[in-house]
């Protein structure tokens, strides 16, 4: 795909695709009716200029908006109360998110705020949340600057909160909450450190296998999971060799919204883990997914059929030997891009501590992601997934 111009696609949002495309906040807003935004970040994204980038695409002098840089590599309940305070008291109308998919979840916990009525554990979907987001939430325009997450046209947003002692991410999800417009711009990930980009990278490679290998039919998200996955297998390896390949950023980043439209096929077990200690340990959500992503293959072994297994081995132009079987080639390849993108291979290597087994095992269990995973998981499975993984 030539760099000459910039793509526009509906996809269910309206986005904008190319270097160069954040030009185009300044009439996306507008058309919104958005006259004051609030720019949400992490002090990452102002730091290294990103935010300065995107409010000069405002084009004007006279331009309004506020700034809130609070938000946390895992997003926190008080992170969105935080930026809510700023959101009403600068009497803002519209939300542009630039950073991640932390960034983006915690813009959407704004909007759901500024506009519904109870706190952010009023509408998480385990207690039957959705049904509770009945009113529209301001405009967002998502600005992703890693290429992992998809938020940017997903439905769903992970906070953490704590109840009772308790701390967990919990998951608002709604169509209300899909942002309205996007902007995929590959010049804004050209800075990205490698162990981000190499985790962001992972993190949208897990949602497509993930996603493919979910028990729910979905031919739609399937044929979606397959094109993302083949987009981010390719382009994922050249930009760690290469970091300024502009058309392998724009890849990643295509390949990432792509695998964030098939959320609503579902994920596994790996995310269930995964959401468990980003919640109580800050790490890297996408280096969690990447450490989990062999033991989930093995995990699942005895429900993945040989047919899908070779799908994606072809998807992903693994070259397998005759002696193995394609879930072992998948397995290898998995431990194989660990090593070269030096993503530890265990939960110990990474920073998980074993005396958290119990209450993670806990969390992995109310997270809804495993209710999607080609095994049924109970506690005791659940069990068996910690040892194969710590």
């Amino acid at each position: 795909m030539p760099f000459d111009k910039i793509y526009k696609y509906t996809v269910p949002i309206s986005l904008d695709f190319g270097p160069g495309a954040i030009e185009g906040l300044a009439k996306a807003l507008p058309r919104l009716g958005t006259s004051r935004p609030l720019f949400v970040c992490d002090k990452g994204i102002r730091e290294c200029g990103l935010l300065d980038i995107a409010t000069q695409a405002l084009n004007s002098d006279a331009a309004e908006y506020s700034t809130f840089d609070g938000i946390a590599s895992n997003p926190r309940e008080e992170n969105v109360l935080e930026a809510l305070g700023v959101y009403q008291d600068e009497a803002c109308n519209g939300i542009v998110a630039i950073g991640g998919g932390s960034v983006i979840d915690a813009a959407k916990g704004v909007g759901l705020l500024a506009s519904n009525q109870g706190d952010l554990d009023t509408f998480d979907i385990l207690d039957g949340g959705a049904a509770k987001i009945t009113n529209k939430p301001p405009p967002l325009v998502a600005v992703p600057t890693t290429a992992g997450t998809g938020s940017e046209v997903s439905r769903g947003a992970l906070i953490i909160t704590t109840r009772e002692g308790v701390t967990r991410k919990m998951i608002a999800a709604s169509p209300l909450l899909v942002p309205q417009h996007a902007i995929l711009d590959p010049s804004l990930t050209l800075s990205l450190p490698p162990l981000l980009t190499a985790g962001s990278g992972m993190d949208a490679i897990c949602h497509a296998i993930e996603e493919y290998l979910s028990p729910r039919s979905h031919p739609v998200v399937e044929s979606i999971a397959l094109g993302a996955l083949e987009r981010l297998a390719q382009a994922l390896p050249r930009v760690m060799k290469d970091p300024a390949n502009l058309t392998g950023r724009g890849q990643m980043l295509m390949g990432a919204m792509m695998a964030g439209i098939g959320f609503e096929k579902g994920l596994g077990v790996g995310h269930s883990m995964s959401h468990a200690i980003g919640a109580l340990h800050d790490i890297h959500h996408g280096a969690l997914n990447a450490t989990l992503l062999p033991a989930c293959f093995e995990f699942n072994r005895n429900e993945i059929p040989e047919e899908a297994a070779t799908r994606l081995c072809d998807t992903i132009g693994i070259e397998r030997q005759s002696q193995d079987t394609p879930l072992d080639s998948l397995i290898a390849w998995a431990k194989a891009l660990n090593e070269d993108f030096t993503i530890p291979q265990r939960l110990r290597d990474i920073g998980v501590p074993g005396e958290d087994r119990e209450i993670l095992i806990e969390l992995a269990m109310a997270d809804h992601c495993h209710r999607t995973n080609p095994r049924r998981c109970e506690k005791a499975d659940m069990e068996e997934l910690w040892e194969r993984a710590w």
